[in-house]
């Protein structure tokens, strides 16, 4: 067993070695894989079993204003995120929508695109603090599986983008997903004030296009071979989890407002 287990790290690392981009080695966070191992173990105890034993006998945290500040630092983060990113994409003429390579150069594009992928990592990690204060507001009924699943991953997939597929094709999943966060930031700042706005279904809606979309982006160069630079098994990675969570929230849509709102049209006639 244990010479497995050391066969195993030397081969983990010899990988390593050979194929993650080292321009991001003395990036804090990612320059080996155990602080993301830690963050992400740490987040699972906390929000499924220490969180709740603690909170069991206590009244719930009134964190109204720390999660205002906290909604209005994600708004700033994720809108600037979205915006320098389009900005950067309008001004390259070359970029392909189709099939983009990574531009793993010590050029300014190059890099534009590594420090653009580190700051989405980044923006993941902070997403988990979302969790820590449903359970601290003992509203561990928010704590679904699809809602730690989710966080969990992206700090994973991002994570992993950064050391090994820093830019290229997957950019345009920063661009949706920093927009789509920047919008459910917002609703949830005015949320926080009692304001009893209807456009909650369409914030599912803009979440459901972007899995859409993120699976065509994915899927058509994985499914169809596309050679461009971009490694075809991250397509495939792409491909999977934009329909595995889009399977998710179609469930989740379909029984928040599709069957709620016929139980609601049954009961009133």
């Amino acid at each position: 067993m244990a010479l497995m287990l050391d066969r195993m790290f030397n081969e983990y690392h010899q990988y390593m070695e050979d194929h993650r981009d080292r321009r991001s080695l003395s990036f804090p966070l990612v320059n080996t894989v155990w602080p993301v191992v830690t963050i992400i173990a740490a987040y699972l105890y906390v929000v499924l079993k220490a969180g709740p034993k603690y909170m069991e006998q206590r009244k719930a945290y009134d964190l109204k204003t720390v999660i205002r500040i906290y909604n209005i630092v994600q708004v700033i983060a994720n809108g600037s995120f979205f915006l320098a990113v389009s900005y950067i994409l309008l001004q390259r003429k070359n970029f392909s929508y189709a099939c983009q390579p990574v531009n793993y150069t010590e050029t300014r594009e190059g890099y534009e695109e590594l420090y653009l992928s580190y700051g989405y990592f980044l923006l993941k990690v902070l997403d988990l603090a979302d969790t820590v204060f449903f359970v601290l507001r003992k509203k561990q009924s928010h704590v679904s599986f699809l809602h730690v699943y989710h966080h969990a991953i992206m700090v994973s997939l991002s994570y992993l983008a950064v050391i090994f597929v820093p830019g290229g094709h997957v950019i345009m999943l920063g661009v949706w997903n920093t927009l789509v966060h920047a919008v459910m930031y917002f609703y949830y700042y005015l949320a926080s004030y009692g304001s009893q706005n209807s456009w909650k279904k369409y914030l599912t809606r803009l979440q459901l296009v972007q899995f859409v979309h993120m699976g065509i982006h994915f899927g058509r160069p994985a499914l169809y071979g596309m050679e461009c630079g971009f490694p075809r098994i991250w397509h495939w990675v792409g491909f999977l989890q934009a329909v595995f969570i889009l399977g998710m929230f179609l469930d989740f849509y379909v029984k928040a407002y599709v069957t709620k709102s016929r139980g609601n049209a049954k009961r009133k006639s």
